[in-house]
């Protein structure tokens, strides 16, 4: 089985071709092809994640075949499987199944509704092929594939102009992190000697990579992980990249594309383990932002924007999770945050449907009218919020476990986020489902969603319930992702259910301050927005960062419009044209010279020479009488000279 999960990414390749090239054929527009391939590959998954979890697959399985040879090295294609990459495998099938079939419903009428189609599955191609290459130069080219895939995804409704922006906006941010990312692997290579992750991490643990080489690769690596996974300071393009459809947001910014950055520094975390330095930046930048994007949640009225904040959170979260030595915690809180934040964005999506508006503040009483989104949405608000037995509740105590022995400041920094999650999720599930309505037109146009839609939500809904608790089960996902002899330091034993029940408790008092402060105190809500406005001001401005980069942004536009004066007025008119002018002008002075002086001197010599020839010439009569007659005059002369010397 495991020798034809080559296959996976390579038809969902083909599939977008297929789409593309012959979708106005096919049922569905091409919709149908796409989902079945999708079916096929949660099938497979699914299949390999249940025999690796009994034991039945010969872990890690490696495949390579020669590409290319540069200089003295060889690329290579092929698989790396081993239980890191097999829960990410059914991480990215499962989201993306239950997402094309979502779409059905949500794109149907759409124009581009073939193109979306192609673009899911292009999307799930670069995803697959990430997850499960052999070699990092290819990681690196599927990387890139999924930035651009996120662009024309985000960018989907390109005749809005803040579509068009947000799509922009991400790709440059994100290939802003990914330079770092590109010098990173280059600089790792240098020190391995190969792209084969397999053979990177066996330099790592044998002692075959120094901790300076493995610092330096870490960091720069860690670029393009703060850029694609959104951490500070490259989290501004996320909350633009809710302009996508709601689809998009589910399948790409919720449960994949950005969990691709937490997924790279978990493949190389044995280079990662080797320096203490690496690890601090990630686990510090994590915790950074997953406080201040949670913080940014609390002030934001638009409902996809608050999950997109919730979602740079939990990244946050995760990535401090893999600072603190919680390797499997970070990636435990990966797997069930993807399918209860799915859940999350793709009810959202529903009432958007309905409501035609992301606005919290045009919803309200919508529980009634939409039970199901209502119901599936409560659920995964519980999930998100760390309420046991939810699935969030056990990935979430194992971080905040991790960092309260390895540091405590960390640990007081994810409960604060812990608590204020749990707030802003009480405020959207109140401002949108209870309460009265608040936009009456809007209201009584609102109806639940087709089937089509609510499937997805109900079986996510099912999965965030009972999710956690089965993975942690005799400790099967510790088992399977196994970062035994990895880890770079031994944890200090921290009582799992004090913490546990600290976290329920501050989850739950959270949730209940927010519950009761906007659904019974509403005003109240209101006069304590006006209070604190220059916080509120500092938080909806987003710390001001994206003044900060657009700052940046000008002044690469005064340094761009200077550069071209400079080039223009000085390299061009000076230093080229002047050069130009001044090498004439001198070559002309040459020329009259050359014509004048040197050429005037050697016709005058030739003149000299000539007329001397033509005198000599007289002398030569041929006639002997003639030549005694010189004679005779040369001898009187040189005889007068000595008679009167």
């Amino acid at each position: 089985m495991l020798e034809y999960v080559f296959i996976l990414p390579l038809l969902s390749f083909a599939v977008a071709g297929l789409i593309l090239a012959f979708g106005k054929w096919l049922p569905l527009k091409g919709a149908s092809a796409g989902i079945a391939v999708a079916l096929w590959g949660f099938s497979q998954a699914l299949l390999l994640f249940v025999k690796a979890i009994q034991g039945g697959l010969t872990l890690p399985y490696e495949v390579s075949l020669p590409w290319f040879t540069f200089g003295a090295n060889q690329a290579v294609l092929g698989v790396y499987i081993d239980g890191l990459t097999i829960a990410m495998l059914l991480v990215v099938t499962t989201v993306s199944l239950l997402v094309q079939t979502y779409s059905i419903g949500y794109m149907h009428g759409d124009p581009r509704f073939k193109r979306f189609y192609a673009y899911l599955s292009l999307f799930t191609a670069s995803m697959l092929g990430l997850t499960i290459t052999s070699s990092m130069m290819v990681f690196f080219m599927c990387w890139e594939l999924v930035g651009v895939c996120s662009y024309l995804l985000i960018g989907f409704w390109f005749e809005k102009k803040s579509a068009a922006y947000a799509g922009k906006k991400a790709f440059i941010t994100t290939k802003l992190g990914d330079l770092g990312f590109l010098v990173g692997l280059l600089s790792l290579f240098y020190a391995t000697g190969t792209f084969q992750i397999s053979k990177i991490i066996e330099l790592a643990r044998t002692g075959g990579l120094t901790v300076a080489a493995a610092g330096i690769a870490g960091i720069l690596l860690f670029l393009g992980a703060a850029g694609k996974s959104a951490q500070f300071p490259l989290f501004i393009w996320l909350p633009d990249a809710m302009e996508g459809p709601s689809p998009v947001s589910a399948l790409i910014h919720a449960a994949t594309m950005v969990a691709a950055g937490v997924y790279m520094v978990a493949r190389l975390y044995a280079v990662y383990a080797l320096s203490p330095v690496a690890l601090n930046t990630v686990a510090w930048t994590g915790a950074i932002t997953a406080f201040m994007a949670a913080s940014m949640a609390i002030t934001c009225f638009d409902l996809k924007r608050v999950l997109a904040f919730s979602t740079i959170s939990q990244l946050g979260y995760m990535m401090l999770a893999l600072g603190v030595g919680g390797a499997t915690a970070g990636l435990f809180h990966l797997t069930t945050h993807a399918y209860f934040k799915a859940l999350l964005f793709l009810a959202a999506g529903s009432v958007i449907h309905a409501v035609h508006t992301n606005d919290m503040r045009e919803m309200g009483g919508l529980r009634h009218k939409m039970p199901w989104t209502y119901a599936t949405f409560l659920v995964g608000t519980l999930a998100l919020s760390g309420i046991p037995p939810f699935s969030g509740f056990f990935s979430k105590d194992e971080i905040l476990a991790a960092a309260l022995a390895r540091n405590p400041y960390l640990f007081l920094i994810g409960a604060v986020t812990a608590a204020m999650t749990a707030f802003y999720m009480a405020r959207a599930l109140v401002m949108t489902f209870h309460g009265k309505p608040k936009d009456a037109h809007k209201y009584d146009h609102a109806h639940e969603s087709p089937l089509v839609m609510t499937g997805p939500l109900v079986f996510l809904a099912a999965v965030s319930v009972v999710g956690g608790w089965a993975l942690s089960r005799n400790e099967i996902f510790e088992h399977l992702v196994n970062f035994e002899g990895v880890l770079p330091f031994e944890l200090h034993h921290v009582a799992h259910v004090q913490v546990a029940l600290f976290s329920s408790i501050v989850a739950a008092l959270s949730l209940l301050l927010g519950l009761w402060l906007y659904k019974v105190k509403p005003e109240l809500a209101g006069v304590l927005r006006e209070k604190f406005s220059p916080v509120v001001d500092i938080l909806e401005s987003r710390y001001g960062l994206d003044v900060f980069f657009l700052k940046i942004v000008d002044l690469a536009d005064w340094l761009s419009g200077f550069l071209f004066i400079f080039d223009f007025n000085f390299l061009d008119q000076i230093a080229i044209d002047g050069w130009a002018w001044l090498t004439l002008k001198l070559s002309r002075i040459q020329g009259w010279i050359d014509n004048h002086i040197v050429d005037a001197a050697v016709d005058a010599a030739g003149t000299v020479t000539m007329s001397a020839g033509r005198l000599t010439r007289l002398a030569q009569t041929g006639l002997i009488q003639n030549y005694l007659l010189f004679v005779a005059v040369a001898v009187s002369i040189f005889a007068a000279l000595a008679f009167i010397g």
